[in-house]
């Protein structure tokens, strides 16, 4: 249109109108333009400190995946089971868990040996208090840092069990926390507990979660290909607004030129 109107205002003066507009329209894609270049400038400085500095991934639990212990040569075996209250009172781990569902959970532990032992029971709740809160303890005392429920210690004779039981309800709001990127456990949409053996049981998540899995299996970039992708979106960016600010100079020369009687 530019060049339309350039080379047929010799002829056609009432052409001056015309570029007028064009010089408007212009300066309004300059304008939008130059915001476009902002955004685009913000962009490479957030993905250059994603490169230098990578966020923390979020921490699950890292549970001990034996199901039983020797102490002082007798064998200690260990199991857990879950039941959601919620849902009928069924195995947690056959039903996918909803917002405010309470869960309880029963760790047990027998001696198996052929002498008396003393031990303590700990149960590591960290994978399911991201989606959960701890309503009954079961008579034990909950670590708010380590997030390690633990009973008093006990003395178990030979074939004896001892039982503990405690609840969970899940919260009303279910996080959209992104995954941990070194801890696949971590925000994963499972609340996984292991006390020799492991219960995993699937949590209702947000819509976002599952863009998010979606993406995770998309093939990954690496640093280099993602630097040279935002290169080439920032320099795309320069073009068009140096291409619109050439643009509106040149009519702006050509209007001046046209008033003076020099075209």
């Amino acid at each position: 249109m530019f060049r339309k109107i350039v080379s047929n205002l010799p002829f056609s003066p009432a052409l001056v109108g015309q570029l007028g507009f064009y010089s408007k329209k212009l300066r309004k894609e300059r304008t939008t333009r130059k915001l476009g270049l902002v955004f685009v400038v913000l962009a490479l400085i957030v993905q250059t400190i994603a490169v230098l500095q990578p966020p923390e991934s979020a921490n699950a639990a890292n549970p001990d995946n034996n199901q039983s212990q020797s102490i002082n040569g007798n064998t200690i075996a260990k199991s857990i089971t879950s039941t959601s209250s919620s849902q009928g009172f069924i195995d947690a781990t056959s039903s996918k868990a909803y917002a405010g569902d309470q869960i309880s959970y029963t760790v047990t532990i027998q001696n198996k040996g052929s002498e008396s032992v003393d031990t303590q029971m700990q149960d590591d709740l960290s994978d399911i208090l991201e989606y959960s809160t701890l309503i009954d303890n079961g008579g034990g005392l909950i670590d708010k840092v380590t997030k390690i429920l633990s009973w008093p210690s006990i003395t178990l004779a030979p074939s004896a069990q001892q039982t503990r039981t405690f609840v969970t309800r899940l919260l009303d709001a279910i996080p959209a926390t992104a995954q941990g990127a070194n801890n696949k456990k971590s925000y994963d949409c499972t609340m996984t507990n292991t006390f020799g053996n492991s219960t995993e049981i699937s949590v209702d998540c947000p819509m976002i979660k599952t863009i998010e899995s979606v993406a995770s299996g998309l093939p990954q970039a690496g640093i280099t290909e993602n630097l040279i992708l935002a290169g080439t979106v920032f320099t795309i960016a320069i073009y068009f607004y140096a291409r619109s600010r050439q643009l509106e100079k040149e009519v702006h020369l050509i209007r001046k030129d046209t008033s003076n009687g020099t075209i």
